[in-house]
């Protein structure tokens, strides 16, 4: 490792400076385009989980995208900065959670109950998956991995197929961007499109993960494609 280039020796650094980066631009974007205080609190707590969920995603696509494409170019990167990556997602979920939980039991803690079955089911369902993403973060460190042992670790870590669709129906009862359920202080549209680009890269997963199964790869190289334009 120590001959390989900077970007690939801190990767993870790299990453978490992208997430430092990501939190405060979220937190500004949000406050000088809400119309209020109330608002900026709402915007930045959507934006917190959508991106929370995203990168949950992308921490999830990197194993089998790099088993059926063994000669993408950025796989060293992939591979040493997917536990990063799924570390932010969890730290952008520790923010989503705040953003919720502070001003509403700041105002009244009945609120987190007030606005119907569908929510409550929501915040049923996100309450376990924030305790299995704490988990799985605090096992992400190489430390971690030796005491636990890789195969043991793996099963722990495994867990996470299980939690996707139960965050995506966490997301779907609760976030006003799915367009299905919203709360009571949300005032602006929904934006369906961010449930069609969550369910597309979660089907673009499942795929991946069906061809790794399956031990399919897509093993191009530039022989290959000189052989074909031959």
């Amino acid at each position: 490792m120590s001959n390989a280039p900077w970007h690939l020796r801190h990767i993870r650094q790299l990453i978490y400076a992208a997430l430092v980066a990501a939190a405060v631009g979220i937190g500004i974007t949000s406050v000088f385009d809400a119309p209020d205080a109330a608002q900026a609190w709402v915007a930045v707590r959507q934006y917190y989980g959508l991106w929370a969920l995203g990168l949950l995603l992308a921490a999830m696509i990197v194993g089998p995208l790099c088993f059926v494409l063994p000669w993408l170019p950025i796989k060293a990167h992939l591979v040493l900065g997917r536990r990063a990556i799924g570390v932010s997602a969890f730290v952008l979920a520790v923010l989503h959670t705040i953003t919720y939980l502070a001003p509403t039991i700041y105002r009244d803690w009945h609120g987190l109950f007030s606005p119907g079955t569908m929510w409550i089911a929501g915040l049923g369902i996100g309450l376990p998956m924030f305790a299995a993403m704490t988990t799985l973060a605090i096992t992400s460190r190489d430390h971690a991995v030796t005491r636990l042992g890789p195969q043991r670790w793996k099963r722990w870590h495994s867990m996470v197929y299980a939690m996707l669709p139960l965050l995506l129906l966490h997301a779907a009862f609760l976030g006003a961007d799915f367009g299905i359920n919203r709360g009571p202080d949300v005032t602006r549209d929904p934006d369906e499109g961010a449930l069609i680009g969550m369910l597309s890269v979660a089907a673009g997963w499942l795929l991946l993960f069906i061809l790794r199964w399956r031990r399919v790869q897509w093993k191009w190289t530039p022989a290959l494609l000189e052989s074909k334009k031959a």
